[in-house]
């Protein structure tokens, strides 16, 4: 087992289980609300794609080269200890992954299963030629769509990792919303 792995699972697993346990009194228990969700979907106008790549590319280079933020770090959905690829699940909630248990562990078997976890791009062992990231999205399906979406050439774009999980969120998410299975780009349905 790798050690590095091994330590981060048990970091995330301890800081997970104190986040639950702050503010929790003993003599009353949690007490969840459901809050309904609506969500109106349209299709964006090129000027509003085209500001919201721009948004995306300067929100990704503000958080890569910040290193004190202060706003606190978003917690997670709990997962099983054994779920695969957790290191990116901070990422994925912020680009717009559901932030819930059953949504995340897929995740992490999708991720697992496309690339073992790594952010694999032209110029690593593990590189395919046509699949990018640890999502492995696929230029020849997706580059027009990304090229338009991000402006910015597929594979600048599919290499970062946080524009990859933003586009396979919208891959799967686009899909959902046409009452299909998300899932099925990565044949996961």
């Amino acid at each position: 087992m790798n050690v590095k792995r091994y330590l981060g699972l048990v970091v995330f697993t301890y800081a997970t289980c104190a986040a639950f346990a702050v503010g929790i009194e003993e003599d009353k228990p949690a007490k969840i609300e459901s809050v309904p969700v609506s969500v109106t979907v349209s299709e964006l106008s090129p000027e509003q794609l085209q500001d919201r790549a721009e948004q995306l590319t300067t929100t990704t280079s503000t958080t890569s080269t910040t290193s004190t933020s202060t706003q606190p770090p978003t917690t997670i959905a709990p997962v099983d200890v054994d779920t695969k690829c957790q290191e990116w699940f901070p990422i994925a909630v912020s680009v717009g992954w559901p932030n819930d248990t059953k949504t995340l562990q897929k995740l992490g078997l999708l991720i697992w299963e496309q690339s073992r976890c790594l952010n694999i791009v032209k110029g690593e062992p593990h590189w395919n030629g046509h699949d990018w990231g640890p999502t492995q999205i696929n230029y020849s399906a997706h580059h027009k769509w990304v090229e338009e979406l991000f402006n910015m050439p597929f594979e600048e774009s599919m290499a970062d990792p946080t524009l990859n999980l933003r586009f396979a969120f919208l891959l799967y998410n686009s899909r959902v919303e046409a009452g299909k299975c998300g899932w099925k780009p990565w044949s996961l349905c």
